[in-house]
């Protein structure tokens, strides 16, 4: 008997689960396309403004042919899912408290210092004057960041008083009642996708990451495996368990964030979902677990176990520049690249076409302008691929002189 398996929006996610057999799968969406309404066994349109009118529908559907249990993968919903789970007295899946916990930053900290786990040392503030008394506890430079944003969303640095107080004001401006303050760290970051199922946690795949220059945090690159030794990835996957059992994240999926700084880890940020971008691919092809399909076992209770891994190694670099100019490279399919040693075609993917004006990394609309994702044996090959596809690509920077306003779009932080 299949399992039904609510989908709060995320195509990708409907997909993965109906190339199984076990799956009955209903697709909760907002202004369904075409292509949405014939992308699930049951379409269900819905308004997630209104929370109360989406549980009305799902408890309807559900008294009609009871849900096993409520998956997404979008961030936002994840508080919703938990909501659901309560009204329909479903035994697995996350929690709305939980849910709320991992999102608002601020929570998350406190959570996990009080469990003993190393986080930046933080403040909320409320007002611009708070966060300029803030940063002069904290120590300046300090990042200051939106409570519910992930990853470099909203993120500043700042190096002086006068920008942290402007960097609170703008974003109490935008509509938040507080912001959070932290120490800036450095060190390398470490990203982990794990899955917790009834209290236990399971590290499923450790990144290591290449981070930018401050203010934009750009992510430029990042390499599985990590050159963790053994004794470290200990202390990851520890601080890992530690770190959902003290947001009380359960029958769910989380993507961490660790620094490893000179004083060893801190750990950042907590979001409850599987990673974005081409993250969810290279986590595919290296490890064989299907992030989607681990997600939904871990809401409906159970553990997946991966399937066969087809590559060892997985790298990828973003498309960045040091200087401002306009971008210069060869359209090429990638079918078309010549003298690859891994037999796995690469993901390349511009956000700007030739002649286009870019900032460097560091600028605030700066940031990434494209990515390039390998997979193969070993990250030694995939370093002699990746400069093979930008010797065939002939990715240069035309140096001129480039006005801030010629790069009409934000910065991108990751691949």
């Amino acid at each position: 008997m299949s399992l039904r398996v609510l989908v709060l929006s995320g195509g990708r996610t409907v997909r993965q689960l109906q190339e199984q057999t076990d799956y009955d799968v209903v697709l909760a969406e907002e202004n369904m396309t075409l292509e949405q309404l014939m992308l699930a066994d049951y379409p269900l349109e819905v308004d997630f403004d209104d929370w109360d009118s989406v549980i009305a529908q799902v408890a309807e559907a559900h008294a009609q042919q009871p849900f096993d249990a409520v998956v997404t993968g979008v961030e936002r919903l994840v508080p919703l899912a938990g909501r659901l789970r309560a009204e329909l007295k479903l035994e697995h899946g996350v929690g709305e408290q939980a849910a709320r916990d991992c999102i608002d930053k601020a929570a998350t900290h406190r959570l996990l210092a009080e469990a003993g786990v190393p986080v930046p040392r933080n403040r909320v503030v409320r007002d611009a004057a708070e966060g300029g008394a803030a940063a002069g506890e904290l120590g300046l430079p300090v990042v200051v960041k939106p409570r519910d944003a992930s990853s470099a969303a909203g993120l500043k640095y700042c190096e002086t008083r006068e920008e942290v107080e402007q960097a609170v004001a703008d974003i109490v401006a935008g509509g938040r009642d507080s912001a959070l303050l932290e120490e800036y760290v450095t060190g390398p970051e470490f990203g982990v996708f794990a899955a917790r199922v009834g209290g236990e946690t399971e590290v499923l795949w450790v990144v290591e990451g290449e981070v930018g220059p401050p203010p934009t945090f750009v992510k430029v690159g990042g390499f599985f495996p990590s050159r963790l030794d053994d004794a470290r990835r200990a202390e990851l996957d520890a601080l890992t368990a530690r770190a959902l059992a003290a947001v009380g994240l359960d029958d769910w999926v989380a993507a961490l964030q660790f620094t490893l700084t000179a004083d060893g880890w801190r750990a950042g940020e907590i979001n409850p979902r599987v990673p974005g971008g081409q993250a969810v691919e290279m986590i595919r092809t290296t490890t064989g677990h299907e992030p989607s399909l681990v997600a939904a076992e871990a809401a409906l209770g159970r553990r997946v176990e991966a399937g066969r891994a087809r590559n060892a190694a997985g790298l990828y670099r973003s498309v960045v520049f040091d200087a401002a100019g306009r971008i210069d490279y060869v359209r090429k399919d990638v079918r078309e690249l010549a003298g690859l040693e891994s037999p796995v075609p690469p993901f390349v993917e511009f956000d700007v076409e030739p002649g286009e004006a870019v900032l460097p990394v560091g600028h605030p609309r700066g940031g990434a302008f494209g990515r390039i994702v390998l997979a193969g044996e070993s990250l030694e090959q995939l370093e002699r691929d990746y400069a093979r596809v930008m010797e065939q690509l002939a990715v240069r920077l035309v140096s001129e002189p480039v006005a801030d306003a010629a790069v009409e779009r934000a910065h991108t932080s990751c691949c």
